[in-house]
Protein backbone atom coordinates (compact mmCIF):
# COMPACT_ATOMS: atom_id res chain seq x y z
CA UNK A 1 0.00 0.00 0.00
CA UNK A 2 1.14 3.52 -0.63
CA UNK A 3 2.88 5.07 1.87
CA UNK A 4 0.84 8.13 2.68
CA UNK A 5 -2.72 6.00 2.06
CA UNK A 6 -1.30 3.84 4.63
CA UNK A 7 -0.56 6.93 6.98
CA UNK A 8 -4.32 7.82 6.64
CA UNK A 9 -5.38 5.28 7.43
CA UNK A 10 -3.41 4.99 10.65
CA UNK A 11 -4.56 8.37 11.51
CA UNK A 12 -8.26 7.88 10.83
CA UNK A 13 -8.44 4.90 12.88
CA UNK A 14 -6.36 6.57 15.51
CA UNK A 15 -9.05 10.12 15.75
CA UNK A 16 -11.64 8.24 18.32
CA UNK A 17 -15.18 9.01 16.41
CA UNK A 18 -17.29 7.19 18.83
CA UNK A 19 -21.10 7.64 18.17
CA UNK A 20 -21.85 9.36 21.18
CA UNK A 21 -18.76 11.45 21.46
CA UNK A 22 -19.13 12.99 17.78
CA UNK A 23 -17.12 13.34 14.65
CA UNK A 24 -16.16 17.26 14.56
CA UNK A 25 -12.64 16.06 15.93
CA UNK A 26 -12.01 13.59 12.77
CA UNK A 27 -14.48 15.81 10.19
CA UNK A 28 -11.95 18.66 10.95
CA UNK A 29 -8.84 16.62 10.67
CA UNK A 30 -10.19 15.49 7.45
CA UNK A 31 -10.73 19.00 6.06
CA UNK A 32 -7.49 20.51 7.30
CA UNK A 33 -4.91 17.99 6.56
CA UNK A 34 -6.67 16.05 3.79
CA UNK A 35 -8.60 17.94 1.60
CA UNK A 36 -7.42 21.37 1.86
CA UNK A 37 -3.97 20.42 1.01
CA UNK A 38 -5.09 19.03 -2.22
CA UNK A 39 -7.41 22.09 -2.68
CA UNK A 40 -11.19 20.80 -2.00
CA UNK A 41 -12.94 23.16 -0.35
CA UNK A 42 -15.45 21.17 2.58
CA UNK A 43 -17.78 22.95 5.21
CA UNK A 44 -18.99 21.21 8.45
CA UNK A 45 -22.53 21.53 9.53
CA UNK A 46 -23.28 20.90 12.56
CA UNK A 47 -26.42 18.82 13.44
CA UNK A 48 -29.24 20.65 14.50
CA UNK A 49 -30.29 17.53 17.26
CA UNK A 50 -27.39 17.12 18.40
CA UNK A 51 -25.06 20.10 18.87
CA UNK A 52 -21.85 21.48 17.57
CA UNK A 53 -20.14 17.74 18.55
CA UNK A 54 -21.80 16.29 15.79
CA UNK A 55 -21.14 17.08 12.05
CA UNK A 56 -21.51 16.23 8.54
CA UNK A 57 -19.18 16.96 6.20
CA UNK A 58 -19.64 18.44 2.85
CA UNK A 59 -17.36 18.94 -0.08
CA UNK A 60 -18.60 19.74 -3.58
CA UNK A 61 -16.11 19.24 -6.51
CA UNK A 62 -17.38 20.68 -10.20
CA UNK A 63 -17.23 18.15 -13.20
CA UNK A 64 -16.74 18.35 -16.82
CA UNK A 65 -20.22 17.64 -17.74
CA UNK A 66 -22.96 19.13 -15.46
CA UNK A 67 -25.64 17.29 -17.94
CA UNK A 68 -24.71 14.37 -16.61
CA UNK A 69 -25.97 12.98 -12.92
CA UNK A 70 -24.27 14.06 -10.26
CA UNK A 71 -22.47 11.16 -8.06
CA UNK A 72 -22.71 11.46 -4.42
CA UNK A 73 -19.91 9.84 -2.22
CA UNK A 74 -21.47 8.99 0.98
CA UNK A 75 -19.34 7.44 4.13
CA UNK A 76 -20.19 7.58 8.20
CA UNK A 77 -17.14 8.31 10.35
CA UNK A 78 -18.87 7.38 13.68
CA UNK A 79 -18.27 3.87 15.05
CA UNK A 80 -19.73 1.91 17.49
CA UNK A 81 -18.07 1.77 21.08
CA UNK A 82 -14.98 -0.64 21.15
CA UNK A 83 -16.19 -2.75 24.24
CA UNK A 84 -13.85 -4.08 26.16
CA UNK A 85 -10.17 -3.69 24.95
CA UNK A 86 -8.61 -6.18 26.42
CA UNK A 87 -10.92 -8.74 23.38
CA UNK A 88 -9.20 -6.61 21.35
CA UNK A 89 -6.45 -9.21 21.16
CA UNK A 90 -5.04 -8.64 17.44
CA UNK A 91 -4.61 -4.76 17.86
CA UNK A 92 -3.01 -5.44 21.48
CA UNK A 93 -5.32 -4.04 23.59
CA UNK A 94 -5.92 -0.87 21.62
CA UNK A 95 -8.98 -0.18 19.32
CA UNK A 96 -7.33 2.83 18.41
CA UNK A 97 -4.10 1.91 17.17
CA UNK A 98 -4.17 0.20 13.93
CA UNK A 99 -2.34 -2.85 14.01
CA UNK A 100 -0.99 -4.53 10.56
CA UNK A 101 -0.45 -8.48 9.90
CA UNK A 102 -0.14 -9.33 6.39
CA UNK A 103 -2.60 -7.96 4.50
CA UNK A 104 -4.92 -7.07 7.55
CA UNK A 105 -5.24 -3.68 9.12
CA UNK A 106 -7.15 -4.09 12.33
CA UNK A 107 -8.51 -1.33 14.49
CA UNK A 108 -12.09 0.30 15.57
CA UNK A 109 -13.52 1.87 12.00
CA UNK A 110 -11.53 0.04 9.98
CA UNK A 111 -13.92 -1.86 7.94
CA UNK A 112 -17.08 0.51 9.37
CA UNK A 113 -16.32 2.76 7.78
CA UNK A 114 -12.86 5.22 8.31
CA UNK A 115 -11.32 3.33 5.47
CA UNK A 116 -13.79 4.28 2.99
CA UNK A 117 -13.68 7.53 3.33
CA UNK A 118 -9.85 7.09 2.97
CA UNK A 119 -10.46 6.00 -0.38
CA UNK A 120 -13.33 8.14 -1.92
CA UNK A 121 -11.20 11.06 -0.95
CA UNK A 122 -7.84 9.32 -2.12
CA UNK A 123 -9.67 8.77 -5.77
CA UNK A 124 -10.94 12.47 -5.91
CA UNK A 125 -7.60 14.06 -4.97
CA UNK A 126 -5.85 12.18 -7.51
CA UNK A 127 -8.51 12.38 -10.29
CA UNK A 128 -8.87 16.16 -9.61
CA UNK A 129 -11.21 17.12 -12.27
CA UNK A 130 -14.12 14.26 -12.44
CA UNK A 131 -16.29 13.28 -15.12
CA UNK A 132 -19.52 14.36 -13.20
CA UNK A 133 -19.86 16.88 -10.24
CA UNK A 134 -19.36 15.03 -7.10
CA UNK A 135 -20.35 15.62 -2.96
CA UNK A 136 -18.16 14.41 -1.25
CA UNK A 137 -20.24 13.17 1.90
CA UNK A 138 -18.81 11.91 5.76
CA UNK A 139 -21.94 11.96 8.03
CA UNK A 140 -22.01 11.69 11.63
CA UNK A 141 -24.84 9.57 13.65
CA UNK A 142 -25.14 6.70 11.68
CA UNK A 143 -24.64 3.93 14.80
CA UNK A 144 -27.33 5.70 16.57
CA UNK A 145 -30.24 5.71 14.00
CA UNK A 146 -28.60 7.51 10.72
CA UNK A 147 -29.35 10.74 12.21
CA UNK A 148 -26.26 12.07 9.93
CA UNK A 149 -27.80 11.54 6.77
CA UNK A 150 -31.23 11.89 7.90
CA UNK A 151 -30.72 15.46 9.15
CA UNK A 152 -28.64 16.24 5.13
CA UNK A 153 -31.15 14.65 3.32
CA UNK A 154 -34.08 16.66 5.30
CA UNK A 155 -31.75 20.20 4.58
CA UNK A 156 -31.99 19.36 0.95
CA UNK A 157 -28.21 20.20 -0.22
CA UNK A 158 -27.99 17.20 -2.12
CA UNK A 159 -29.53 17.37 -5.66
CA UNK A 160 -32.16 14.91 -6.48
CA UNK A 161 -31.74 12.06 -8.71
CA UNK A 162 -27.74 12.08 -8.09
CA UNK A 163 -25.88 8.96 -8.04
CA UNK A 164 -25.27 7.92 -3.94
CA UNK A 165 -22.36 5.24 -3.40
CA UNK A 166 -22.92 4.48 0.02
CA UNK A 167 -19.52 3.19 2.06
CA UNK A 168 -20.51 -0.25 3.47
CA UNK A 169 -18.10 -2.75 3.87
CA UNK A 170 -19.46 -5.37 1.18
CA UNK A 171 -15.81 -6.62 -0.34
CA UNK A 172 -16.53 -4.53 -3.05
CA UNK A 173 -19.70 -6.00 -4.17
CA UNK A 174 -21.90 -3.65 -5.30
CA UNK A 175 -25.33 -4.00 -2.81
CA UNK A 176 -28.66 -3.39 -4.18
CA UNK A 177 -30.76 -4.11 -1.44
CA UNK A 178 -30.66 -3.81 1.93
CA UNK A 179 -33.26 -4.26 5.15
CA UNK A 180 -34.96 -1.82 6.95
CA UNK A 181 -34.46 -1.27 11.08
CA UNK A 182 -36.82 -0.96 13.99
CA UNK A 183 -35.37 0.26 17.78
CA UNK A 184 -37.66 -0.12 20.21
CA UNK A 185 -37.28 0.15 24.24
CA UNK A 186 -39.92 -1.70 26.65
CA UNK A 187 -39.48 -0.86 29.88
CA UNK A 188 -41.18 -3.11 33.17
CA UNK A 189 -42.41 -1.51 35.93
CA UNK A 190 -43.22 -3.34 39.47
CA UNK A 191 -42.68 -3.46 42.79
CA UNK A 192 -39.79 -4.11 44.17
CA UNK A 193 -39.62 -6.94 46.73
CA UNK A 194 -38.07 -5.50 50.14
CA UNK A 195 -35.88 -7.76 52.38
CA UNK A 196 -36.55 -7.66 56.19
CA UNK A 197 -32.71 -7.27 56.31
CA UNK A 198 -29.86 -6.99 54.00
CA UNK A 199 -28.57 -9.99 51.94
CA UNK A 200 -25.26 -10.69 50.69
CA UNK A 201 -24.87 -10.30 46.91
CA UNK A 202 -23.57 -12.17 44.61
CA UNK A 203 -22.49 -11.34 40.96
CA UNK A 204 -23.26 -13.61 38.22
CA UNK A 205 -21.52 -12.55 35.24
CA UNK A 206 -22.73 -14.44 31.60
CA UNK A 207 -19.96 -14.00 28.59
CA UNK A 208 -21.05 -13.91 25.31
CA UNK A 209 -19.44 -13.19 21.67
CA UNK A 210 -20.21 -9.92 19.90
CA UNK A 211 -21.40 -9.28 16.72
CA UNK A 212 -23.53 -6.85 14.36
CA UNK A 213 -26.54 -7.04 15.16
CA UNK A 214 -27.47 -7.68 11.42
CA UNK A 215 -26.55 -10.90 11.66
CA UNK A 216 -26.74 -12.34 15.42
CA UNK A 217 -26.28 -15.43 14.62
CA UNK A 218 -22.87 -14.90 14.26
CA UNK A 219 -22.82 -13.94 18.13
CA UNK A 220 -24.04 -15.42 21.32
CA UNK A 221 -26.36 -12.73 23.22
CA UNK A 222 -25.62 -12.72 26.82
CA UNK A 223 -28.72 -10.83 27.38
CA UNK A 224 -31.17 -13.81 26.55
CA UNK A 225 -28.55 -16.14 27.91
CA UNK A 226 -28.60 -14.36 31.49
CA UNK A 227 -32.48 -14.20 31.45
CA UNK A 228 -33.33 -17.72 30.55
CA UNK A 229 -30.78 -18.93 33.14
CA UNK A 230 -32.56 -16.88 35.61
CA UNK A 231 -35.85 -17.17 34.57
CA UNK A 232 -36.36 -20.55 35.93
CA UNK A 233 -35.64 -19.51 39.53
CA UNK A 234 -38.62 -19.79 41.64
CA UNK A 235 -38.55 -17.24 44.24
CA UNK A 236 -37.44 -13.25 44.06
CA UNK A 237 -33.75 -13.64 43.96
CA UNK A 238 -32.54 -11.18 41.69
CA UNK A 239 -31.72 -7.70 42.55
CA UNK A 240 -30.41 -6.47 38.93
CA UNK A 241 -29.20 -6.91 35.43
CA UNK A 242 -27.08 -4.88 33.19
CA UNK A 243 -25.83 -5.96 29.69
CA UNK A 244 -24.96 -5.06 26.44
CA UNK A 245 -23.57 -1.22 25.33
CA UNK A 246 -25.30 -0.83 22.08
CA UNK A 247 -28.93 -1.51 20.66
CA UNK A 248 -27.15 -3.20 17.13
CA UNK A 249 -24.45 -5.23 18.83
CA UNK A 250 -24.82 -8.97 20.14
CA UNK A 251 -24.79 -8.20 23.93
CA UNK A 252 -21.02 -10.22 24.87
CA UNK A 253 -21.68 -9.93 28.53
CA UNK A 254 -24.36 -9.31 30.54
CA UNK A 255 -24.05 -8.82 34.64
CA UNK A 256 -26.40 -9.64 37.49
CA UNK A 257 -26.49 -9.16 41.12
CA UNK A 258 -28.03 -12.15 42.98
CA UNK A 259 -28.73 -13.49 46.19
CA UNK A 260 -27.06 -16.43 47.43
CA UNK A 261 -29.88 -18.49 46.95
CA UNK A 262 -29.87 -17.74 43.25
CA UNK A 263 -26.37 -19.01 42.68
CA UNK A 264 -26.46 -22.69 42.66
CA UNK A 265 -29.71 -22.61 39.91
CA UNK A 266 -27.39 -20.77 37.66
CA UNK A 267 -23.84 -21.67 38.11
CA UNK A 268 -23.10 -23.95 35.66
CA UNK A 269 -24.48 -20.63 32.94
CA UNK A 270 -22.25 -17.99 34.85
CA UNK A 271 -19.04 -17.09 36.41
CA UNK A 272 -19.86 -16.44 40.13
CA UNK A 273 -18.32 -13.70 41.89
CA UNK A 274 -18.36 -12.01 45.44
CA UNK A 275 -20.05 -8.62 45.17
CA UNK A 276 -19.20 -5.77 47.54
CA UNK A 277 -22.50 -4.51 48.50
CA UNK A 278 -25.67 -5.77 50.14
CA UNK A 279 -29.00 -6.28 48.62
CA UNK A 280 -31.88 -4.58 50.36
CA UNK A 281 -34.67 -5.39 47.40
CA UNK A 282 -35.00 -7.85 44.96
CA UNK A 283 -36.90 -8.11 41.60
CA UNK A 284 -40.16 -9.78 41.31
CA UNK A 285 -40.03 -13.16 40.15
CA UNK A 286 -43.12 -12.21 37.74
CA UNK A 287 -40.67 -10.01 35.87
CA UNK A 288 -38.21 -11.99 35.18
CA UNK A 289 -40.82 -14.47 33.82
CA UNK A 290 -42.74 -12.16 31.70
CA UNK A 291 -39.04 -10.67 30.14
CA UNK A 292 -38.35 -14.18 29.18
CA UNK A 293 -41.61 -14.98 27.86
CA UNK A 294 -41.78 -11.45 25.94
CA UNK A 295 -38.27 -12.54 24.10
CA UNK A 296 -39.55 -16.27 22.98
CA UNK A 297 -42.22 -13.89 21.52
CA UNK A 298 -40.31 -11.91 19.41
CA UNK A 299 -37.93 -14.99 18.33
CA UNK A 300 -41.14 -17.05 17.37
CA UNK A 301 -42.21 -13.83 15.61
CA UNK A 302 -39.19 -12.99 13.80
CA UNK A 303 -38.63 -16.44 12.66
CA UNK A 304 -42.21 -17.10 11.36
CA UNK A 305 -42.24 -14.07 9.68
CA UNK A 306 -40.93 -11.90 7.02
CA UNK A 307 -41.83 -13.15 3.43
CA UNK A 308 -39.11 -14.89 0.84
CA UNK A 309 -36.74 -12.38 -0.85
CA UNK A 310 -34.25 -12.75 -3.25
CA UNK A 311 -30.19 -13.11 -1.88
CA UNK A 312 -31.80 -13.03 1.80
CA UNK A 313 -31.90 -16.59 3.86
CA UNK A 314 -34.82 -17.67 5.96
CA UNK A 315 -35.89 -16.42 8.08
CA UNK A 316 -35.69 -13.12 6.93
CA UNK A 317 -36.81 -11.27 10.00
CA UNK A 318 -34.23 -11.17 12.55
CA UNK A 319 -34.33 -9.66 15.90
CA UNK A 320 -31.69 -8.85 19.01
CA UNK A 321 -31.91 -7.49 22.46
CA UNK A 322 -29.02 -5.03 22.54
CA UNK A 323 -29.25 -3.06 25.83
CA UNK A 324 -30.68 -3.70 29.48
CA UNK A 325 -30.81 -2.15 32.39
CA UNK A 326 -32.59 -2.57 35.73
CA UNK A 327 -33.90 0.75 38.58
CA UNK A 328 -35.12 0.24 41.54
CA UNK A 329 -38.29 -0.50 40.18
CA UNK A 330 -38.35 -1.36 36.38
CA UNK A 331 -36.43 -2.67 33.46
CA UNK A 332 -35.67 -1.47 30.25
CA UNK A 333 -34.93 -3.39 27.37
CA UNK A 334 -34.11 -1.91 24.26
CA UNK A 335 -34.70 -4.41 21.13
CA UNK A 336 -34.36 -3.90 17.55
CA UNK A 337 -36.17 -6.36 14.34
CA UNK A 338 -34.51 -5.88 10.56
CA UNK A 339 -37.17 -6.40 8.08
CA UNK A 340 -36.52 -7.36 4.62
CA UNK A 341 -37.15 -4.62 2.04
CA UNK A 342 -40.50 -5.83 1.37
CA UNK A 343 -41.80 -6.04 5.02
CA UNK A 344 -43.80 -3.32 5.84
CA UNK A 345 -42.40 -1.63 9.24
CA UNK A 346 -46.62 -1.45 10.11
CA UNK A 347 -46.17 -5.18 10.23
CA UNK A 348 -42.91 -5.82 12.87
CA UNK A 349 -44.76 -3.07 14.55
CA UNK A 350 -47.84 -5.02 15.30
CA UNK A 351 -46.05 -8.63 16.04
CA UNK A 352 -43.99 -6.07 18.76
CA UNK A 353 -47.25 -5.17 19.95
CA UNK A 354 -48.74 -8.42 20.43
CA UNK A 355 -45.88 -9.90 22.26
CA UNK A 356 -46.25 -6.74 25.03
CA UNK A 357 -50.03 -7.69 25.08
CA UNK A 358 -49.07 -11.40 25.65
CA UNK A 359 -46.63 -10.94 28.69
CA UNK A 360 -49.09 -7.98 30.33
CA UNK A 361 -52.30 -10.48 30.17
CA UNK A 362 -50.23 -12.96 31.94
CA UNK A 363 -48.71 -10.57 34.76
CA UNK A 364 -51.52 -7.95 36.06
CA UNK A 365 -49.15 -6.73 38.73
CA UNK A 366 -46.73 -5.40 36.11
CA UNK A 367 -46.92 -2.15 33.86
CA UNK A 368 -45.52 -2.28 30.64
CA UNK A 369 -44.29 0.92 27.89
CA UNK A 370 -43.19 0.09 24.96
CA UNK A 371 -41.62 2.86 22.96
CA UNK A 372 -40.34 3.49 19.14
CA UNK A 373 -37.17 4.73 19.08
CA UNK A 374 -36.66 4.54 15.07
CA UNK A 375 -37.89 3.19 12.18
CA UNK A 376 -35.32 2.89 8.52
CA UNK A 377 -36.43 1.81 5.72
CA UNK A 378 -35.49 -0.60 3.34
CA UNK A 379 -34.56 -0.11 0.07
CA UNK A 380 -33.98 -2.28 -3.38
CA UNK A 381 -32.80 -0.68 -6.56
CA UNK A 382 -34.73 -1.03 -9.27
CA UNK A 383 -34.48 -2.39 -12.39
CA UNK A 384 -31.91 -1.20 -14.80
CA UNK A 385 -30.97 1.61 -12.33
CA UNK A 386 -28.19 3.91 -13.79
CA UNK A 387 -26.42 3.33 -10.42
CA UNK A 388 -25.82 -0.37 -10.87
CA UNK A 389 -25.25 0.02 -14.39
CA UNK A 390 -21.98 3.22 -13.42
CA UNK A 391 -20.71 0.55 -10.22
CA UNK A 392 -20.78 -2.54 -12.40
CA UNK A 393 -18.90 -0.04 -15.57
CA UNK A 394 -16.26 1.32 -13.21
CA UNK A 395 -15.46 -2.32 -11.23
CA UNK A 396 -15.11 -3.70 -14.77
CA UNK A 397 -12.42 -0.30 -15.32
CA UNK A 398 -11.03 -0.88 -12.05
CA UNK A 399 -10.35 -4.87 -13.22
CA UNK A 400 -12.32 -6.19 -10.11
CA UNK A 401 -15.04 -8.95 -10.19
CA UNK A 402 -18.67 -7.91 -11.22
CA UNK A 403 -20.85 -8.90 -8.08
CA UNK A 404 -24.16 -8.08 -6.77
CA UNK A 405 -24.99 -8.55 -3.57
CA UNK A 406 -27.72 -7.64 -0.76
CA UNK A 407 -27.24 -6.70 2.88
CA UNK A 408 -28.76 -7.64 6.10
CA UNK A 409 -27.83 -4.27 7.54
CA UNK A 410 -29.55 -1.10 7.77
CA UNK A 411 -27.89 1.12 6.12
CA UNK A 412 -27.76 5.41 5.04
CA UNK A 413 -28.79 4.22 1.24
CA UNK A 414 -32.19 4.14 2.62
CA UNK A 415 -32.85 7.27 3.40
CA UNK A 416 -31.22 8.93 0.57
CA UNK A 417 -33.65 6.84 -1.85
CA UNK A 418 -36.06 7.89 -0.04
CA UNK A 419 -34.90 11.48 -0.65
CA UNK A 420 -34.67 11.66 -4.46
CA UNK A 421 -31.67 9.76 -4.46
CA UNK A 422 -30.32 6.71 -6.50
CA UNK A 423 -28.35 4.67 -3.80
CA UNK A 424 -26.28 1.31 -4.04
CA UNK A 425 -23.92 0.27 -1.14
CA UNK A 426 -20.40 -0.65 -1.50
CA UNK A 427 -17.08 -0.22 0.15
CA UNK A 428 -13.79 -2.37 0.98
CA UNK A 429 -13.49 -5.04 3.44
CA UNK A 430 -15.65 -8.02 5.22
CA UNK A 431 -18.88 -7.44 7.17
CA UNK A 432 -19.78 -10.77 8.63
CA UNK A 433 -18.22 -11.47 11.67
CA UNK A 434 -16.01 -8.47 11.58
CA UNK A 435 -17.79 -5.19 12.36
CA UNK A 436 -18.73 -4.22 15.94
CA UNK A 437 -17.20 -6.85 17.45
CA UNK A 438 -13.61 -6.74 19.09
CA UNK A 439 -10.69 -7.38 16.33
CA UNK A 440 -12.37 -5.57 13.09
CA UNK A 441 -10.47 -5.20 10.32
CA UNK A 442 -10.14 -4.46 6.71
CA UNK A 443 -7.66 -5.81 4.21
CA UNK A 444 -5.20 -3.30 2.61
CA UNK A 445 -6.15 -5.37 -0.86
CA UNK A 446 -9.64 -4.39 -0.74
CA UNK A 447 -8.74 -0.89 0.38
CA UNK A 448 -6.36 -0.36 -2.72
CA UNK A 449 -9.01 -1.92 -4.87
CA UNK A 450 -11.64 0.64 -3.94
CA UNK A 451 -9.40 3.55 -4.72
CA UNK A 452 -9.18 1.96 -7.95
CA UNK A 453 -13.47 1.82 -8.09
CA UNK A 454 -13.46 5.29 -7.20
CA UNK A 455 -11.54 6.47 -9.49
CA UNK A 456 -12.70 4.56 -12.30
CA UNK A 457 -16.41 5.49 -10.98
CA UNK A 458 -15.33 9.37 -11.23
CA UNK A 459 -13.69 9.09 -14.47
CA UNK A 460 -16.64 7.68 -16.17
Amino acid sequence: MDRELLDWCRRLIGCRSVTTEGTREIAKLCIDELLAPAGIEASLISSNSEGDRQVNLIAKVAGKDSSLAPIVLNTHLDTVPPGDPALWTEANGDPFKATIKDDRIYGLGAADTKLDFIAKATALIDVRCPRRDVWLVATFGEEHGLVGAKELAASGLLPRGALAFVGEPSMLEVVTAHKGLVVFQLELRFEPVALPSPAAARRAIFVGRSAHSSTPELGKNAIIAAVDAVAGVPQPAIASIVGGDAVNKVAARCELIVTREATGAIANAARIEPADKSIRSLIPATAIVALAAFLRHLSEFASRNGPDEPGYTPPTLTWNPGVIRSAANSISLEFELRPPPSMPIDAVRAGVNRAVSAITERASDLGANLIERRANSGFRAPEGSETVKLAEHAMAEAGLPIKTAVKTGCTEAGIYAAAGLHPVVVGPGPSAGVIHAPNEYNLISQVEGAVRFYRALLAS
